[in-house]
């Protein structure tokens, strides 16, 4: 089960420096995975408002708001979503069958049969045109989508449906042709474990978590570092190298900074950036609190 203060997250917005932090959302609910659209009008999240008293505690719908907090409206079941760079569709993860079982009790878990899937937000609203899938493999399980800056491609991570979903040895990144034509293509082949690809605002580099080490006995979590990469797969290095756990990395709009999350005393979370070279580390949020999942909009936000 997750802790209760996951299941009762809100989202936040603050500017670049973790100056001028204003609430959005305001209910008993746990709201997580916030995702600025690149036009800076709406945010994406995730959110259990929706679960019924059958359905696991970290069950989740997709919702969709204005970047001030209003004008709230649901999508489908899903998790981890991304906004594409045109604004109009997100890419997520969910059940292919919609009965799957969540492997984990955390929010953002996949289902045991999770797939990647496209929805054109406008789409759904006018037409209720539904969700593709674009994996499709019941051998895998596929989650943490994101899109190419051209809108042509998706990488994501995939791992065995048979591997230990708390200290996966197969979870790797792929990359898929976003019209779900041809086979995913592996970029990264080895024993360890990389999750929450993003791409680079050029599309020339792959930001990544990469694990480092074994889920240690009262941690959520076990050593993660920041890696990135070549969009091809190639020159896969580690950028960070501090033995905890750094999670959910985004890009700067610039592309010169990273945005992450990493464990503060075991298993608090703050929010911190570094540059892009793992210099110039800087933290955001402090305690009391837990700030997880970080989001940085690609334009400015106005919210007044």
């Amino acid at each position: 089960m997750p802790p209760a203060w996951l299941l009762a997250a809100e989202i936040y917005l603050m500017n670049p420096d973790g100056t001028n932090v204003r609430r959005i959302t305001n209910n008993t609910t746990g709201e997580n995975f916030p995702a600025i659209s690149p036009d800076g009008k709406r945010i994406l999240f995730e959110s259990n408002r929706l679960r019924k008293e059958s359905d696991p505690t970290n069950w989740v719908s997709l919702f969709v708001m204005n970047v001030d907090g209003s004008g709230e409206f649901s999508l489908v079941p899903g998790n981890s979503a991304t906004w594409s760079r045109d604004s109009k569709s997100i890419a997520f993860h969910a059940s292919a069958s919609g009965k799957g079982k969540l492997i984990s009790g955390l929010p953002g878990a996949a289902a045991n049969d999770s797939d990647i899937f496209l929805l054109n937000v406008d789409d759904f609203l006018s037409k209720k045109s539904p969700a593709r899938n674009i994996t499709n493999n019941p051998d895998a399980v596929d989650d943490d989508p994101d899109w190419s800056p051209d809108g042509k491609k998706i990488i994501f991570t995939s791992h065995s449906v048979t591997d230990d979903q708390t200290n996966s040895v197969t979870a790797e990144i792929y990359v898929i042709d976003a019209n779900g034509k041809g086979k995913p293509r592996r970029l990264t082949n080895n024993t360890e474990e990389e999750r929450a690809p993003d791409w680079s605002p050029d599309g020339k580099l792959i930001l990544y978590s990469c694990r480092k080490g074994d889920v240690v006995e009262g941690r959520l979590f076990g050593t993660f570092e920041l890696c990135v990469m070549n969009a091809d797969g190639s020159g896969q290095k580690r950028i960070t190298n501090n033995r905890v756990a750094e999670l959910t990395p985004s890009w700067s709009p610039d592309g010169k900074q990273i945005f992450f999350q990493r464990a503060v005393g075991g298993l608090f979370a703050q929010l911190f950036t570094i540059n892009a070279d793992g210099t110039g580390e800087k933290q955001l949020t402090f305690p009391p609190g837990f700030s997880a999942f970080p989001s940085w909009g690609r334009t400015k936000v106005q919210t007044n």
